[in-house]
Formats: structure tokens, C-alpha cells, sequence
């Protein structure tokens, strides 16, 4: 595995605030580096597969996208990220961790919100970053992109083929090669007793 975590963040605090923040002057010392690397690898990684994933942060940091994967960042990818890294730093723009403990932000016109709000806050956001990933998956999955982006074809993760053999629950590997269902293992069973 190459160490991409010293690569440039695939956005910047500046685009989290204009994608998905209502007041654009948000301060960006709010969304460190650090914060949107954590959105990456909680939200990111996985769903595009880990080979991907270090394909686009190499290719990024070093300015070097290929075209399809360059359309992906512009239309899809940036916007998804942006809503995740929201959803990462909002009890950081709520609240401040100062050495007299845990302190809510607040000017003198605003107020803060009771936890129940502030979880539906969190939920609200967190929706709509996975309706964008779903998006982005959607479009890199369609027919019309085949062979587009061959490393996330061939790596794939594959969270869908959940299937029963002998009354135990089996979960296909994270990967789509080779792929494997009930139907493999029905007609195909190793043992001698089916």
C-alpha cells in the first residue's frame, strides 16, 4: 500500500465551505487537512475501493488526472467529499476543545441548539453526502462509462451479495472478482451431503 496520506487532501477547506457550508465566511481554520483526510478514509475509501482511492490521491497530488478521472473529480467527487467533511467537522464548529475543556461556540446573536437538532442536523447532512456518493457511484458504475476507469472496475468493492449456504449467512469478498452467489455455491457444494 503506498502511504497517500502525505498526498494533498483531495479537497481544500476553501471548496468544503463553498459546496456545502450556507455561510460562505465559515472560517476554513475550522476544516483542517486532517479532518477532511478523516472524511476520505471513513467515507470515501471504501466505497470507491482502495486501489482507486490511491489512484486518484497520486494522480491529484501530483497534478496528473487522466480525464475521465479528472470529470469525476469536478462533477461528482468534490461535491460528494465536501458534504462528508461537513458532517466530520460539525461538532468542531459547534463546540472548541480549549484547555478549560470542551467550550460551544457562539456570538451574540446566535444560540445553540438542543442535541436533538443537532442531530438532525447531522443526519440531514450526512443524507445528502450519501445521495451525492451514490450519484458518483451510479455514474462510474453506468454502462456508458465502461472501461473509463479501469482500476475501480477491476477492484471494485462488492457489498451487495449477501446469500445463505447451509443456514450460514455469507458475505462476498469486497471485491467483485471472482464473483461468487448462492447459486455457486447450490450447484457447486463441496461436500457430499447436499
Amino acid at each position: 500500500m503506498a502511504n497517500v496520506n502525505q498526498y494533498n487532501p483531495l479537497v481544500t477547506a476553501a471548496e468544503v465551505i463553498s459546496n456545502s457550508f450556507t455561510n460562505a465566511n465559515t472560517d476554513t481554520a475550522l476544516i483542517s487537512n486532517n479532518t477532511i483526510l478523516l472524511a476520505e478514509l471513513a467515507h470515501l475509501k471504501e466505497a470507491i475501493g482502495k486501489k482507486f482511492y490511491e489512484e486518484l490521491k497520486t494522480q491529484h497530488h501530483a497534478g496528473t488526472l487522466t480525464t475521465a478521472n479528472q470529470t469525476l473529480m469536478d462533477d461528482f467527487l468534490v461535491r460528494c467529499l465536501c458534504w462528508f467533511v461537513r458532517f466530520e467537522v460539525i461538532n468542531e464548529v459547534q463546540s472548541n476543545s480549549t484547555s478549560a475543556g470542551i467550550v460551544h461556540n457562539i456570538d451574540e446573536f446566535a444560540t445553540i441548539i438542543d442535541p436533538a437538532e443537532l442531530n438532525a442536523y447531522k443526519q440531514d447532512t450526512y443524507r445528502k453526502a450519501e445521495i451525492y456518493l451514490k450519484d458518483m457511484l451510479d455514474y462510474i458504475n453506468d454502462d456508458d462509462q465502461s472501461g473509463q476507469y479501469p482500476t475501480y472496475e477491476s477492484n471494485k468493492p462488492c457489498n451487495e451479495n449477501v446469500y445463505k449456504n447451509h443456514g450460514i449467512i455469507m458475505y462476498d469478498s469486497i471485491y467483485s472478482r471472482p464473483r461468487r452467489n448462492y447459486n455457486s455455491w447450490k450447484d457447486y457444494c463441496p461436500c457430499d451431503d447436499c
